[in-house]
Parts: structure tokens; C-alpha cells; sequence
């Protein structure tokens, strides 16, 4: 059993380096122009925790690219989160970084490995009750979406590292088996 006393509540911006958007295309560069050859993720390739690509998947250039990974610097177990029309759908990211990066209606998120596991905070976001807050305190006429400063403000639980590298064992078993 956990102890509760050993468990920190602590703000999302707390246990995290930064939280970011990706870019709109905008002003600065083109979907699907001439020679894009690099994927551009949307909400849409956010599918059970994972990043997937497909052929609807728009493309941008390098150029492009470069001009997004210096707002976002995409990295290796950063969490990406919907926080634009489908609120909450989250993804791990575990693939290499160099030929695509994400939109502005996915937030970035940079766990500070010396507060919380990105594992952890994955599942943590993901959970029936996160995303029940955020949809509640979306805001928005036609396109709901949540304020960065909603999200960084978010109460995380933050038991010990050792803890929640126990819970992340037993919530990928049971992805396992429900897969």
C-alpha cells in the first residue's frame, strides 16, 4: 500500500522543464508543399498512447521542420497531449524525432526526470479522471481547447520514483493484457 504522506501533489509546471505548442503553419511555412517529406502530427496521429503515421498524415518541409523544432525541440520521451478539439488523447513519445514534429493543438510536454517518470506522467494524463477535468474546464465556442496556464496548473500526485516506476510495471501489464 502506498503511503499517502510520501505522496506530493505538485503543479504539472512543477515536475516538468517546459510545456510548448507545436506551430501553425500559418505565416511560416506550407502543409504538403513541394519536397516535404517530414510529418507534421496532429491530434489525429495521437492513437492509443502512440504517434502514428499514415497517408493523411501532412508532410512539411525541411525547412519547415527546422523552423517548428526550434519552437518545440522535440525529444525522446516528451508526452504529447491534445489540447485542442479531441482534449486529452496522449502519446509517448518513443520514435525517433528527426523527421517530424507536432502542430499547435498538441501541447509539448518536457517531464523533469528528477520529479517524475515520463512513463508515469503519461499514464497519469491519460487517466478517465485528467481528462474528465480537462474537458470540463475547456474553453471555447466551436473549437474547445484547454489554456496552457489550466494545464500547467494541474495538481499531479508524485509519489517516490521507485513508486512510480512500481505503478508504471503494473499499468503496462495491464495495457498488455487488455490489448
Amino acid at each position: 500500500m502506498i503511503n499517502e504522506k510520501r505522496i506530493r501533489k505538485l503543479k504539472l509546471s512543477e515536475v516538468t522543464k517546459s510545456v510548448k505548442t507545436g506551430l501553425n503553419p500559418r505565416k511560416n511555412f506550407k502543409l504538403n508543399d513541394n519536397g516535404s517529406n517530414n510529418f507534421y502530427v496532429t491530434v489525429k496521429e495521437i492513437t492509443s498512447g502512440k504517434i502514428k503515421f499514415s497517408n493523411k498524415t501532412d508532410k512539411v518541409t525541411n525547412d519547415a521542420l527546422e523552423i517548428i523544432n526550434k519552437r518545440s525541440n522535440l525529444e525522446i520521451n516528451d508526452i504529447l497531449f491534445s489540447g485542442i478539439g479531441t482534449i486529452g488523447k496522449v502519446a509517448l513519445v518513443d520514435i525517433p524525432t528527426n523527421n517530424w514534429n507536432v502542430s499547435e493543438s498538441v501541447y509539448l510536454i518536457k517531464p523533469d526526470t528528477t520529479f517524475v517518470t515520463p512513463k508515469y506522467l503519461f499514464y497519469i494524463l491519460g487517466s478517465s479522471n485528467f481528462t474528465n477535468q480537462f474537458t470540463k474546464e475547456s474553453v471555447g465556442s466551436t473549437l474547445k481547447g484547454v489554456r496552457m496556464r489550466d494545464l500547467n496548473d494541474t495538481i499531479i500526485p508524485i509519489p517516490p520514483l521507485k513508486v512510480q516506476n512500481e505503478i508504471v510495471e503494473v499499468l503496462d501489464k495491464f495495457t498488455e493484457l487488455e490489448a
